[in-house]
């Protein structure tokens, strides 16, 4: 995962399918999934992500470490 100069997120394309996997996204749902995706907090380590299915309410934390250069 990183962020984009925009402050977007993005995934790879293995990271998105297990997320999809994760929050019960239908396949038909993947151009436009009813994902909402929350910063929960960063430290020196890692940023700490929600995403929840907005249809469902079903959420995962995604943790990804953060790299400086």
């Amino acid at each position: 995962m990183r962020i984009d100069d925009d402050g977007n997120m993005e995934l790879t394309a293995e990271e998105n399918q297990s997320l999809m996997d994760q929050l019960d996204i239908a396949a038909v749902d993947y151009d436009d999934p009813p994902v909402e995706i929350e910063c929960l907090g960063m430290n020196e380590d890692a940023a700490t992500f929600k995403a929840t299915n907005t249809q469902t309410g079903k959420t995962v934390e995604l943790v990804f470490d953060l790299i400086t250069s």
